[in-house]
């Protein structure tokens, strides 16, 4: 009887920032949305019964009880609603901005028909290149969300240059991140 060994398939390295930067960004906006819906709800229901505001002690037990729960409902479903909506735009964010490193970027400096020169086309892998697809995923989510939200011209043009700002430092601390991985010496366990 031959032993055969089977390998497994060959996973891709999964990148952890494709995961916990969209949760991240959920959890950031299901607690803002949380905040600032019941707020908002506190204050409606005082402004809606403020004509018949309660008398007696039983009244007002009642009264901030019901009010509690209004507020406690309108809290989470405002915090979901802004978490599903920001962890949508992280995750459209980062997935598009390494669709434009892994299928674009990478592709065209490792190609042999473009760079001709395996010397250079060594040093063009070497490049640092998430400004530059975190810089057009800003561009590109930007656009986006000013079609979808309809923005004024002026308003469209702040979130061009705020979606290329934010995604040129975002790439640019990846970018610096990696060269100091290769620049440092490795922990010692001690």
């Amino acid at each position: 009887m031959a032993s055969s060994t089977t390998t497994a398939p060959a996973v891709p390295p999964t990148r952890t920032d494709l995961v916990l930067i969209p949760l991240a960004g959920s959890t950031f906006g299901f607690v803002s949305g949380v905040l600032t819906s019941s707020q908002l709800a506190s204050k409606q229901f005082l402004a809606e019964n403020a004509h018949r505001l309660p008398t007696t002690v039983q009244g007002w037990y009642f009264y901030q009880k019901t009010k509690n729960y209004r507020v406690l409902y309108s809290g989470v479903i405002g915090g979901l609603r802004t978490g599903a909506r920001l962890g949508l735009w992280t995750a459209s964010f980062v997935g598009l901005e390494h669709l434009i490193q892994t299928r674009l970027l990478q592709p065209v400096l490792s190609s042999p028909t473009l760079i001709a020169s395996e010397s250079i086309r060594e040093q063009a892998r070497a490049i640092k290149t998430r400004w530059l697809s975190a810089t057009i995923a800003g561009v590109s989510i930007a656009w986006v969300a000013g079609r979808i939200y309809r923005l004024s011209r002026y308003a469209a043009t702040r979130r061009f240059l705020l979606g290329a700002s934010l995604g040129l430092v975002s790439g640019a601390t990846y970018d610096l991140r990696d060269w100091l991985k290769t620049r440092l010496p490795p922990p010692t366990n001690t």
